[in-house]
C-alpha cells in the first residue's frame, strides 16, 4: 500500500535544510515529508525539482532577457530579449509595458518580472571576506591561530557550536593549500552531516538536535592527527580540513566515529540509532584543489542515499 506524505495533500514541500544556491541561481534541498528533490527561486516557495529549468537551459546564452516567473509555482512563464535594446530607459519601458499587459502591480498575481542581468535572489548582503590568513596553525579542538600565536576571531562564529562559518572556511582552505603545496605536504577534506536531524528535533525538541549536533562537533576535534580546521557549512553540515591527512586514514577515522555514534540511543528516532553520513576526498594540492570539495560533497550526497551511518570516499580526476 503506498503512503501518502503531507506534501501530498497540502501541495507544500518543506525543505530539510535552507538550501543550497547553485550557479543558475536556484536553491536546491531535499523535502522532508517525501524525500524528493525540490528547488526555489527565493527560500519562500519550493516545488519539485522535475522537468525543465528554463533559465538552465538559456543558462549558456550571453544574450539578456528579462522574464515573467510565477512565484507560487517557481515556473518561469515568457522571456524576453532585450539584446535588442540600446539604452537603459529603453530596458525600463519595456519592463514597465510587460508588467502593465500582464497585471504584475496587482498583489493577488502570482506574477513577478525579473532581469536576467541582475542577481534578484539575493535577500541579504553578502558577508565581508575574512581576511587572507597565512600558514595557519589550528590546535586539535582549539582555537584558529596565526604561527605566532596571534588568535583569530572569525567573523562568521556559529552560536551554537562556536566554529566558523563558510566564510572563514574558504580563507582556511586557500591558505592551508598554499602551506601544503610549498611543504610538499597533504590535505583531506571532509563533508560531514548528522542524520535524520529535522525527525529528531519533530520527536523530541530543537534542543535533542542541538545537544546532537555539539556532540557531532566534540567527537570531531577529538580525532587523531594533524593539525585540522572545522567550520559549519550551509545548512546542517560540519566541515572537516585536516593539514597532512590522507582520504583513507581520515574515512577510517569517520567510520569509527559513524560506529560510536550508534551507542548514543537518547538520540534515537522511531529504533533507529543516531548516526552520521560523511564524504571524503584528498586535495589536489598541485593541481585544482576545489575539486576536492565537490567531490565530498558529491560523496556525501551519496552516504545519504545509501542510508546514511557511512563514510563515502570521493575521487577527483587530479587527486593525488
Amino acid at each position: 500500500m503506498l503512503a501518502l506524505t503531507q506534501c501530498w495533500y497540502t501541495r507544500t514541500h518543506v525543505p530539510t535544510h535552507p538550501g543550497r544556491k547553485g550557479s543558475e541561481g536556484v536553491f536546491r534541498s531535499d523535502c522532508r515529508h517525501c524525500d524528493r528533490p525540490i528547488i526555489s527561486w527565493d527560500k519562500q516557495a519550493w516545488h519539485l525539482a522535475e522537468g525543465f529549468n528554463l533559465l538552465s537551459v538559456y543558462g549558456g546564452m550571453e544574450k539578456p532577457f528579462l522574464y515573467l516567473i510565477d512565484t507560487r509555482n517557481d515556473f518561469v512563464v515568457a522571456r524576453f530579449p532585450i539584446d535588442h535594446l540600446e539604452t537603459e530607459p529603453e530596458v525600463e519601458a519595456l519592463a514597465e509595458q510587460i508588467k502593465a499587459d500582464n497585471n504584475v502591480s496587482d498583489p493577488e498575481n502570482a506574477l513577478a518580472l525579473r532581469d536576467s542581468r541582475k542577481r534578484k535572489f539575493r535577500r541579504t548582503p553578502l558577508k565581508p571576506k575574512p581576511p587572507e590568513i597565512e600558514a595557519l596553525v589550528v590546535p586539535a579542538g582549539g582555537q584558529l591561530a596565526l604561527p605566532d600565536g596571534a588568535p583569530i576571531e572569525p567573523r562568521d562564529k556559529d552560536k551554537l557550536t562556536g566554529l566558523s562559518g563558510r566564510g572563514t572556511f574558504e580563507a582556511v582552505f586557500e591558505a592551508e593549500c598554499r602551506h601544503a603545496l610549498a611543504e610538499n605536504g597533504k590535505l583531506v577534506v571532509a563533508f560531514v552531516d548528522p542524520d535524520r536531524l529535522d525527525r529528531l528535533n519533530r520527536a523530541q525538541g530543537l534542543d535533542a538536535g542541538d545537544k546532537l549536533i555539539s556532540l557531532v562537533v566534540d567527537e570531531l576535534a577529538a580525532l587523531p592527527g594533524c593539525h585540522r580546521h572545522i567550520s559549519r557549512n550551509r545548512g546542517l553540515e560540519l566541515l572537516l580540513l585536516q593539514r597532512g591527512g590522507d582520504a583513507d586514514a581520515m574515512a577510517s577515522a569517520l567510520d569509527r566515529l559513524c560506529q560510536t555514534m550508534t551507542g548514543h540511543q537518547e538520540f534515537a528516532v522511531d529504533d533507529l540509532a543516531p548516526g552520521i553520513s560523511c564524504g571524503v576526498a584528498q586535495v589536489a594540492v598541485d593541481g585544482d584543489p576545489r575539486l576536492a570539495l565537490r567531490a565530498a560533497d558529491v560523496a556525501l550526497h551519496r552516504a545519504k542515499a545509501q542510508g546514511g551511518g557511512c563514510v563515502v570516499k570521493g575521487v577527483t580526476d587530479n587527486a593525488g
